[in-house]
């Protein structure tokens, strides 16, 4: 990948951020409206809320973040499947091998 390809990566990306910044101080400022003057009505924030935030999180699976964030929660992760799989396998492995309670008896 060249250079110039990469650097018009990283600024989509530095966009993307920048909007969820924005999306945090709108849906702040929003909230803190509906707090001062409308508290007893429905919470109509959320629906902005959902609306931007679904939208941001479609965003963030097509330029291909979700994955780059999800990647530091480790069950998420193919190094944790690998790791869970080896040790299912040898705990099951352990557990065929040692003689049962029944067995023992019987000898």
């Amino acid at each position: 990948m060249r250079e110039e390809e990469v650097r018009k990566k990283v600024k989509i990306l530095k966009r993307f951020y920048l909007d969820v910044i924005y999306f945090g101080i709108v849906n702040s400022i929003l909230i803190l409206i509906w707090l001062t003057f409308d508290r007893t009505g429905t919470f109509w924030p959320k629906y902005v809320i959902v609306v931007w935030g679904v939208a941001l999180i479609f965003r963030a699976y097509r330029m291909g973040v979700i994955p780059f964030m999800f990647h530091r929660v480790s069950f998420l992760s193919q190094d944790w499947e690998d790791k869970k799989v080896r040790e299912i396998i040898r705990h099951r492995d352990i557990h065929r091998k040692t003689p049962s309670h029944k067995d023992k008896k019987e000898k």
